[in-house]
């Protein structure tokens, strides 16, 4: 009950103007393990002691996300409407630039207050130095969007604000099982309306993780930490989206009480903006980069709309 009121909470105003769904992904995800194993094969003649290994692997990690996109504002609209209305304007000379060697003629726009276009000339006509014409023009004005946030971070322009949460598996042989479960809050941002947009995510994350795949209760650990993206997807379909993400997930040193470690193995996330190195200045833009741009830390995925 406590997990599913807030899922209702999220997903009755996003069914009505937002838009709902569910993605599955993969990532083959860089990380450095630290494995260690106690060492008894010759207990009780020799004392048992401990031994491991460092060593920098991918974990195939696979996700599913039930997302809420837009539940604060829906879709792709700048604006809601607007109107036409006549403005007034005078066409003066711009003196010669070096853009504009001959000078030019720019329209600028004035207030004349209560009277007509024809009222201001025919008051002009009786002066002796030479007044511009001053003429109206019908011009669309969009409506003004509501909110107090600048435009890139206002839900009432463009694409909304999103929120969901993951579901993340992935495991090596031999050294480690992870399954953790996210929850995030974001914004997206459209490039072309509908068709391609750009968005970040942000949340806590909860992981769990098994360093033996027999006996678990001795061998395992629960973290708390938290993760970002930043993304793109595009509309290939009606309510389908192929999407793209480098991601960045950590997890503090202390294990939950819940743990029992006994041979202090460990899990470090390799964070980086794939396939760059943590020094980015060492990177070496290669065809094993573009290879590795693929293979070592960008999700890639399908969105599916309700």
């Amino acid at each position: 009950m406590k997990i599913a009121l807030p899922l209702i909470i999220l997903a009755f105003p996003t069914l009505l103007w937002g838009d709902a769904g569910f993605s599955i992904s993969y990532r083959s995800t860089p990380v450095i393990v630290e494995k260690n194993w106690l060492n008894d094969t010759n207990w009780p003649d020799q004392t048992a002691f401990y031994e491991g290994i460092v060593t920098q692997r991918t974990l195939n990690m696979v996700s599913l996300n039930i997302y809420f996109d837009d539940t604060v504002k829906a879709h792709d609209k700048k604006t809601t409407g607007g109107h036409y209305e006549y403005r007034h304007y005078i066409s003066v000379y711009e003196e010669p630039s070096r853009k504009y060697p001959a000078g030019r003629m720019i329209e600028k726009e004035i207030d004349i207050g209560d009277a007509t276009a024809e009222e201001i000339n025919a008051k002009n006509a009786w002066r002796d130095e030479k007044v511009p014409k001053v003429y109206k023009k019908k011009i669309w004005v969009d409506k003004k969007v509501d909110g107090w946030l600048p435009d890139w971070l206002n839900p009432n322009k463009g694409a909304g604000y999103i929120a969901g949460v993951n579901f993340n598996y992935a495991a090596e042989k031999d050294l480690v099982e992870y399954y953790s479960g996210d929850i995030y809050i974001g914004k997206r941002f459209f490039i072309l309306p509908h068709l391609f947009h750009i968005y970040f995510k942000v949340g806590p994350s909860f992981a769990r993780y098994n360093y033996d795949f027999v006996d678990r209760s001795l061998f395992t650990e629960t973290k708390i930490g938290g993760f970002y993206n930043i993304g793109l997807q595009f509309l290939v379909a009606k309510g389908i989206k192929v999407f793209a993400e480098a991601e960045f997930r950590g997890y503090g040193p202390a294990p939950m009480s819940d743990s029992f470690n006994l041979e202090k193995s460990n899990v470090e996330f390799v964070n980086a903006l794939p396939p760059f190195s943590k020094n980015y200045k060492d990177t070496n833009i290669s065809k094993k980069w573009a290879r590795d741009l693929i293979t070592q830390g960008i999700r890639f995925g399908l969105k599916f709309n309700l």
